[in-house]
């Protein structure tokens, strides 16, 4: 209320002043335009002025006014048409959802022309012709997308990934993948299509060098990252094999650098240690010195039953010396039966037949199991105990 009465005090009083102004001095303006001629106050200018400028903002506002039912009409069409694109949408993507592709595919081709989501329409429509074979037509439909929204290339080479797995085209399907991962190292989805994929391919050293990737970006738990890589190193070693001539020696250096650049849950896991020597051992043949030098080295620092025992099917140089430094290991190891079997063989290979009973015995007496009664039937029968080797090979039958 007070504010009220303020502005209608200071209203009187600028009219008041406008009033003194008037009486004193009305002013004088003349306005001329070839022979004719106006004269008048300029308090009457000043008022034409204004008066002027209030039936322009009228008119415009009148204007406006006789347009606003077109406008509302034009908004509600507008709006009208988006919720008639978005159930199609929905229709067609639960189409695609249910495995009704023929239903997804006319939805998305009548969405297509018209629609203000081609990011998703478009990859919609190319996997809905994808399944059914239409290869040609949905690599069409996404290089279309790819050339209106160049920034949706990741998703494209998803969607050709995706429709060529759904195929069971694999190659098509591990190129897509391998450009995705190029342009995104980091792209999980395709990481783990990839993974997959390299996998079945029996791909391992692309499949090894993926996991680096993926571990570095923790995209798997260190237990699931952990299997994957004792898979792929296993099945990158037990896939080497012997090679003639100078290819004998690059097979063998691509088998230690394979092993040098492997993470430690390879390195300090037992089967993966395992599988590698006998690769090693596989890949050397007749000279496995570098084998034997491993398994002897690693036996130091882990004690691994299968590793001694593949240390006595080694074509070793020198059987006494080996059996020297396999008797020392007993001073760590005297309870394992696969060191007692493994002496039992060394001393059998150096026809010490009594040494090679008494370890093969001691062996069979910690832990009984087929291959020292087998090694038990071959001593005996070799020293002529027909009746002896007769009951170990039907012991070792039993296993």
């Amino acid at each position: 209320m007070r504010f009220l009465t303020l502005i209608v005090l200071l209203v009187l009083l600028v009219g008041a002043g406008l009033g003194s102004l008037i009486n004193v001095d009305p002013g004088y303006v003349l306005l001329a335009w070839g022979d004719t001629s106006i004269e008048m106050s300029i308090w009457v200018l000043l008022i034409g002025i204004v008066l002027v400028c209030v039936t322009m903002s009228l008119s415009l506002r009148f204007i406006i006014a006789l347009n606003l039912p077109f406008r509302v009409l034009g908004s509600w069409q507008q709006t009208s048409r988006i919720k008639r694109m978005q159930l199609q949408t929905r229709q067609g993507l639960l189409a695609l959802a249910d495995g009704q592709n023929v239903r997804a595919e006319k939805k998305f081709l009548e969405l297509a022309p018209t629609t203000s989501q081609p990011i998703v329409v478009l990859p919609a429509l190319a996997t809905a012709m994808g399944r059914q074979g239409k290869i040609a037509e949905a690599r069409q439909v996404l290089k279309k997308l790819v050339t209106e929204f160049p920034g949706t290339q990741q998703l494209v080479h998803l969607k050709l990934a995706e429709i060529s797995l759904f195929q069971g085209d694999d190659d098509a399907a591990l190129n897509a993948l391998q450009s995705l991962h190029q342009l995104n190292p980091r792209h999980a989805e395709a990481n783990q299509l990839l993974l997959d994929l390299l996998q079945r391919q029996q791909m391992w050293p692309e499949l090894i060098n993926l996991l680096l990737v993926v571990g570095s970006h923790n995209q798997l738990s260190q237990e699931q990252l952990a299997q994957q890589q004792q898979l792929a190193y296993g099945r990158a070693f037990s896939a080497t094999r012997r090679q003639d001539g100078s290819a004998a020696k690059s097979s063998l250096d691509q088998l230690h650098s394979l092993w040098s650049k492997a993470p430690k849950s390879i390195t300090s896991h037992g089967p993966s240690i395992i599988t590698y020597t006998k690769a090693m051992a596989r890949v050397e043949g007749d000279t496995a010195k570098t084998t034997q030098v491993f398994i002897e080295q690693t036996l130091k620092l882990q004690w691994l039953d299968e590793l001694v025992l593949e240390y006595a099917h080694l074509p070793l140089t020198d059987v006494q010396k080996s059996l020297t430094k396999a008797e020392a290991w007993q001073a760590n190891a005297k309870d394992s039966a696969a060191l007692q079997l493994t002496l039992g063989r060394l001393c059998r290979r150096l026809e010490l037949w009594g040494k090679a009973q008494d370890y093969l015995q001691a062996s069979i007496t910690l832990q009984a199991s087929k291959e020292a009664h087998a090694e038990m039937a071959r001593l005996q029968h070799k020293m002529g105990h027909v009746d002896a080797a007769i009951e170990h090979y039907r012991l070792a039958s039993v296993f």
